[in-house]
């Protein structure tokens, strides 16, 4: 059921939660990208709020802004322009875990001769990230809520981000039955392959967009030059 799936999420962020799943969960992937579905979807109704709140308690630009062309307008915007980010970061978020993941996987079964699955090992990451994204989620209403806690949320998701990558270890530890060096060069090998897709990823981008800003240059040059043309 959905409600047991939200509890193993928060259970995963025990370690000795992550060796008990690891011995008696199976998982597929495509329990993973469920899990990590329904955390995105938190994620999008808490964010979706906070937009909400943050137009409510906005600045003078903001609610000028507001009155000009109506609050419902800046927020059902606001909201479109969300979800269309979120279904992006969703989709990125799935793809970047799987193959960040794999590579993990790869290094602990080829170079350290781990004999797990690479099904459980995502289910099992999915689980932990999905109760990460949430607690960040509400973090962002608490942020819009009450302004000075932005430091103490910021140290605490910090923290949670060093306790993930801990995580993520035992996970690999725990799923492949490698040692502690097994563990450590496999999860350093997830770290290296997220920053190389995320640069890979980011050339890719900026040569679309170099493209789309030069044609629309040349595209705006050519139309002066004709307008020009017609001049007397």
């Amino acid at each position: 059921m959905v409600v047991d799936t939200y509890a193993k999420m928060f259970a995963a962020l025990m370690p000795k939660n992550i060796e008990e799943f690891a011995k008696k969960e199976k998982g597929t992937i495509q329990e993973g990208i469920k899990v990590y579905f329904l955390a995105w979807l938190v994620g999008l109704i808490l964010g979706a709020a906070g937009l909400l709140l943050a137009l409510t308690t906005a600045g003078p630009d903001m609610q000028a802004l507001s009155q000009m062309v109506g609050v419902d307008t800046v927020g059902i915007l606001g909201v479109g322009l969300l979800v269309v980010t979120s279904i992006v970061g969703l989709v990125w978020g799935v793809f970047s875990q799987y193959v960040t993941l794999y590579v993990g996987g790869w290094c602990a079964s080829s170079f350290f001769g781990g004999k797990g699955r690479f099904e459980q090992l995502f289910y099992i990451v999915m689980l932990f990230t999905g109760a990460v994204m949430i607690i960040t989620a509400v973090f962002g209403i608490l942020d819009v809520l009450l302004p000075p806690l932005a430091v103490i949320t910021g140290i605490i998701s910090l923290l949670l981000g060093l306790w993930t990558l801990y995580l993520l270890y035992l996970t690999i530890k725990s799923v492949y039955k490698v040692e502690l060096g097994g563990g450590v060069v496999s999860t350093l090998a997830v770290l290296v392959m997220g920053i190389v897709l995320a640069i890979i990823v980011g050339m890719v981008l900026l040569a679309v967009l170099g493209v789309g800003v030069l044609g629309g240059a040349a595209a705006t040059g050519a139309l002066g030059g004709n307008l020009g043309n017609m001049g007397p």
